[in-house]
């Protein structure tokens, strides 16, 4: 297994690779659990996942367009900040 986190960086000084390292409160923790047969993940680590294979994977890879339907709304948004940073697009 490969847990993934999801962090509100508004509840932490100081955000470490899938954990809160400095929380700014309590922090709540929710674990949950999610099927592998109907999780995704965008990356994987050298493969070392139980039973399953590299190439058996990778056969399961599928492509997800989902964060597209947002394009035409966050892209100029990022490009600003981009600038803004001095980050050539």
């Amino acid at each position: 297994m490969a847990p993934k986190s999801f962090v509100d960086p508004r509840s932490c000084l100081s955000v470490f690779n899938h954990y809160c390292l400095l929380p700014l409160r309590q922090p709540s923790l929710v674990h949950i659990t999610v099927n592998a047969d109907i999780a995704r993940s965008h990356h994987y680590r050298k493969c070392n996942f139980g039973n399953k294979t590299c190439s058996e994977y990778f056969a399961q890879e599928t492509q997800d367009d989902v964060a597209l339907r947002f394009k035409r709304r966050l892209q100029p948004a990022v490009e600003s900040v981009l600038r803004e940073l001095g980050i050539n697009t």
